[in-house]
């Protein structure tokens, strides 16, 4: 799920992976969505064409803005009502409320990137569907949990987003490893060793701000997690170059799992629970009838979620499409059909 940002080109691309005429998983998207005016997504980081982005100034505009988005039938509607850390003016009120209205109105439901807990209450009432990104300023409290409850609403995480903020200077030993230097494109890896950026990065003044974000991240999923909320799966992938597709997706389970989740809980977030979120009902599980998407690992990943990267082979609607990651393409490492001891269905959101 492509929360935003989505040109023309992206429905062709999801006509074409829908209907099987391309190889590569299905993928499903938000339109452009709405921001504000100087305010997030930031252009700075973020520099996109015309035709992926919309800034409303007013309600009315916000409105015109989703009744042209769903002329082109989205799967979702976005919203983003961020300062940047108190860097920039936030979106009104007024105008995400009429956001939400239209697109209820029109039957589409609202996905709101939010940083604060009271944006998080706030955006809720307003009728948000899904808080992509999680609250990361403090802890949640008892009247977001009921809020969340009441509307049925669902939450998604992203830990990885802030995490890759500075992980890559400290660096911890997974950085090291074969499946992670895998995902590396070679610029990529070029700057993850360039001593400026490493320099760059550990004296970023932020750097304390964006780890509290990860811990308050961790700990309030697990609160939420356990009061019944939704919880789903997403990981910011591709918003940024160090946000990893391919990796992110290991990553976000194993910060799940730091945060208290078990491995078959995660998973499940990530399957089931994805699945459900988009309103999918033919995969996110492995069950008669349903497509057949699924990775096959050579590891359980209920004794060590990082097993999720011992991949042995993905399947694509019931046919085999990729063996391992290609650092393992050597005969030797390829398991044989005894060694092949875990399948999970894969059903991945991707939120910006």
């Amino acid at each position: 799920m492509a929360l935003g940002l989505n040109g023309d080109l992206f429905y062709e691309l999801r006509d074409e992976q829908h209907s099987g005429q391309s190889p590569g998983a299905d993928i499903f998207g938000a339109d452009r969505g709405v921001g504000a005016p100087m305010t997030a997504p930031p252009a700075a980081l973020l520099p996109v064409g015309n035709d992926q982005l919309y800034r409303a100034e007013t309600p009315e505009e916000a409105k015109a803005d989703v009744r042209e988005m769903a002329t082109r039938h989205p799967d979702l509607i976005k919203i983003w009502v961020d300062n940047q850390l108190g860097t920039d003016p936030k979106m009104k009120p007024e105008i995400y409320q009429a956001a939400i209205e239209e697109a209820h109105r029109l039957g589409l439901r609202v996905a709101c990137h939010i940083y604060y807990l009271d944006d998080a209450k706030a955006v809720i009432r307003a009728g948000a569907d899904i808080i992509a990104h999680g609250v990361r300023d403090q802890p949640v409290d008892s009247e977001f949990i009921s809020e969340m409850m009441a509307r049925s609403a669902w939450y998604v995480a992203t830990i990885n987003l802030d995490e890759t903020s500075y992980i890559f200077a400290e660096p911890p030993e997974w950085t090291k490893e074969r499946f992670f230097q895998a995902a590396l494109q070679p610029a990529l890896r070029d700057r993850f060793s360039d001593p400026a950026y490493l320099q760059k990065t550990k004296t970023n003044p932020r750097v304390p701000i964006f780890k509290r974000a990860v811990a308050n991240n961790k700990a309030n999923l697990k609160t939420l997690y356990d009061a019944g909320v939704k919880v789903a799966f997403g990981t910011d992938s591709g918003a940024q170059p160090q946000r990893i597709p391919g990796f992110a997706e290991h990553r976000e389970l194993q910060l799940m799992v730091e945060s208290g989740l078990s491995p078959l809980q995660a998973l499940e977030c990530a399957t089931s629970s994805a699945a459900a979120l988009i309103g999918l009902t033919d995969r996110g599980t492995i069950a008669p009838g349903k497509l057949a998407d699924f990775v096959v690992l050579t590891a359980d990943p209920l004794a060590d979620i990082a097993n999720t990267e011992k991949i042995a082979a993905v399947w694509h609607r019931g046919k085999k499409v990729s063996g391992p990651i290609e650092t393992f393409s050597q005969k030797a490492d390829y398991p044989s059909d005894s060694q092949i001891s875990s399948v999970h269905a894969a059903t991945v959101p991707l939120c910006i």
